[in-house]
């Protein structure tokens, strides 16, 4: 059937070759960006499950900053109380001197005077020992954040002032030393067993945020050799609807020739 006035076939080879070109355009936009979604119509359920993805792997990244952070507190908190376990281990030989009989009157208060030295220096890690701006020995409770959901915290209990763990320490008692010494010595233990807990917990958040990441690069990366192969398919469509556009086009030309006289 041969009319001028509505050119149906070249309107049909016009829609594809928008179509294709759309494509074209699409596919050149993937390539150059690296990535398959680069709008929501590119994929929306693809989208939710990419953000969702996202929103947990900063949560992570995060929360792993978090983590050595309380790291860096633990290692502050126990670089003081091995430095009390020095002082300590000073005192108990400034004690042991002391107990000698042989000793005079003046060498016994010279030793003294030393052991009261180190015990108020001792008070003066609790006032004045800190860790951005949190005093380290005091009755506190800090809680952590170790993942990305909000159940997802850690506690350390604080190890109380030197005093509660030293005690008021005479050079005249050993044996009180020595139980201050220990004293020392378990609450060092006790964050150095919080410190592997969370070290653990470092190390399973650091798989989750490389597994949830590889997860979410499957959805939101392009498969650069799979869209390089759709792109010359597109490339080609367009080239073959633009020239079939042309021919559609020559169409309504010969239908003048039926008028011709």
């Amino acid at each position: 059937m041969s009319r001028i006035v509505t050119n149906t076939s070249a309107n049909l080879v016009y829609m594809y070759y928008e179509q294709n070109n759309a494509a074209l355009g699409s596919s050149l936009e993937k390539l150059s960006s690296g990535l398959q979604i680069n709008r929501a119509s590119d994929d929306p359920a693809g989208l939710a499950v990419s953000e969702n993805e996202r929103l947990q792997i900063n949560g992570t990244s995060a929360a792993i900053n978090t983590m050595a952070n309380a790291n860096n507190y633990i290692n502050t908190t126990d670089g003081y109380l091995q430095t009390i376990n020095d002082m300590l281990g000073q005192m108990e030989e400034l004690a042991v001197s002391y107990n000698d009989s042989t000793m005079g009157v003046q060498e016994q208060d010279d030793l003294n005077v030393e052991f009261n030295a180190l015990s108020s220096e001792m008070n003066d890690i609790t006032s004045q020992a800190e860790f951005n701006s949190v005093l380290l020995f005091q009755d506190v409770n800090l809680s952590f954040q170790v993942g990305a959901d909000a159940e997802d915290t850690f506690s350390i209990t604080g190890t109380g002032t030197i005093t509660q763990m030293v005690g008021a320490v005479a050079i005249t008692d050993i044996s009180q030393i020595q139980t201050a010494t220990a004293n020392v010595a378990t609450a060092r233990a006790q964050l150095g067993a919080l410190q592997v807990q969370m070290n653990y917990n470092t190390t399973a958040q650091q798989t989750y945020e490389t597994n949830i990441s590889a997860a979410e690069g499957r959805i939101r990366d392009v498969d650069v050799a799979q869209e390089s192969t759709n792109y010359a398919r597109e490339q080609i469509l367009v080239q073959s609807s633009t020239a079939m556009l042309a021919q559609a086009n020559a169409i309504d030309q010969n239908v003048l020739s039926l008028l011709k006289q």
